[in-house]
């Protein structure tokens, strides 16, 4: 009895901090999930097709890449014999289980339409799952109060439009540390903004809503 005791308390606490976790205060404005797919390429179509060619020509897996960013140019050596070659520079986001990895982006460079070098770290994916833990209006509330905070010029109120899109970050980009190190996590933004400058933004922990940073232009780290 005493066993089956114990086994309920135990089994009662561990409901309860399941909950505690998840006890973010909502905020009911215009908030709308946004769904990226590695599809929903930023460049224009004739280029797409151009692209996709690049990769499959080098040999390059484009499966898990959104291509953000194109440009092409022809480029002059500073050095004699002054050789002219073509150069094409594609920029892409990431996937992994169908989702974005945020800010672990790559750059591709290809001369004369052969692969050059690539920028950037390829991920090793992840067993993380693809639910999130918490919903778009608490993270609405989370992102509306550091707006407030962080940026003077903004006002944001209850027709103020979100997007809320879930995905993954990698706590390593960027530090000088190569060893990924995914977490689940979500990307704030104002409805109407546009790419690229999409400021404000801010990334939050999926787990308790821990602010990662907020950007208006210059980032702020927690």
């Amino acid at each position: 009895m005493m066993k089956n005791i114990g086994f309920f308390i135990f089994l009662s606490l561990a409901i309860f901090s399941c909950k505690k976790e998840n006890q973010l205060k909502e905020n009911n404005g215009c908030t709308e999930r946004k769904i990226v797919s590695p599809n929903s390429h930023l460049i224009d179509q004739a280029d797409i097709s151009l692209v996709n060619n690049l990769f499959i020509k080098n040999g390059i897996n484009k499966n898990n890449f959104r291509y953000f960013q194109y440009t092409e140019d022809s480029i002059q050596t500073y050095f004699q014999p002054y050789n002219k070659f073509d150069s094409k520079i594609v920029r892409v986001d990431q996937f992994t289980n169908g989702l974005r990895i945020f800010n672990d982006d790559l750059v591709f460079s290809f001369k004369n339409n052969m692969f050059d070098y690539r920028g950037g770290s390829l991920t090793n994916g992840t067993k993380l799952n693809t639910i999130p833990n918490l919903n778009p209006l608490q993270l609405r509330r989370l992102f509306i109060d550091d707006v407030k905070k962080f940026n003077q010029f903004l006002n944001p109120n209850s027709d103020t439009c979100l997007y809320a899109e879930f995905g993954y970050f990698n706590l390593n980009a960027g530090t000088g540390n190569t060893q990924e190190s995914l977490i689940k996590a979500w990307r704030m933004t104002l409805k109407n903004s546009v790419y690229p400058s999409e400021y404000p933004e801010a990334y939050y922990q999926d787990t308790d809503g821990k602010l990662i940073y907020f950007d208006n232009g210059i980032r702020i780290f927690k």
